[in-house]
């Protein structure tokens, strides 16, 4: 079998753009305020089981999702509607939040909250575990490339006020944001448009 010219060359600019957006998706941009720490020192955004997620509470822009896994795993929405969840958006969400790798790690003071976005967040997760065990995602603004977002994990007090020790927050992806903010719609299962 052989392949065309027009094809080969085809396959060669796919494979130089792929370099390319590869090159330029190496982290390490420092973000405009903040401190950078020495080191991530973190792994995941938020490390838990999928499986072992009972609840999932998101609150963005006035409105709150509550999502609940049934003992047969399946996903139910629970406010603000009471109608099955579309699996495939909470797989998101949640893959998101325990597979991806913060870009950065920053320091904030308590009193720059403001500065990152948290004075208006942008979402609350919070992930309530089988055994009890709950954990928290805030997500701020968006950093200077307007590309990724600032987060809080498991702070010890929210929102903070001056004098709070320094908090450690960590720049994610669009696609944690894009998880977290999609359409109630879409959360719904069956409402999907198809894609033309």
């Amino acid at each position: 079998m052989t392949l065309q010219r027009s094809t080969l060359i085809l396959v060669g600019i796919a494979l130089l753009l792929g370099a390319g957006v590869s090159l330029l998706e190496i982290p390490g941009t420092p973000p405009q305020t903040g401190q950078p720490e020495a080191g991530l020192g973190q792994k995941v955004i938020l490390s838990f089981l999928e499986n072992d997620v009972v609840n999932l509470k998101i609150e963005r822009w006035g409105e709150t999702l509550t999502l609940e896994r049934s003992a047969n795993q399946v996903w139910q929405l629970i406010t603000p509607l009471q109608e099955p969840a579309e699996p495939g958006a909470v797989a998101f969400l949640l893959s998101r939040l325990n597979t991806d790798t913060p870009i950065q790690t920053l320091t904030m003071k308590a009193d720059k909250a403001g500065e990152f976005g948290f004075d208006q967040p942008r979402g609350t997760v919070t992930v309530t575990l089988a055994n009890g065990n709950r954990r928290r995602f805030i997500l701020g603004g968006a950093d200077f490339s307007g590309t990724a977002y600032y987060a809080v994990v498991d702070p010890p007090k929210w929102p903070p006020s001056h004098g709070d020790a320094p908090y450690k927050v960590l720049v994610v992806s669009a696609d944690v944001a894009h998880g977290i903010n999609r359409p109630l719609v879409e959360w719904k299962i069956g409402d999907q448009k198809s894609i033309k």
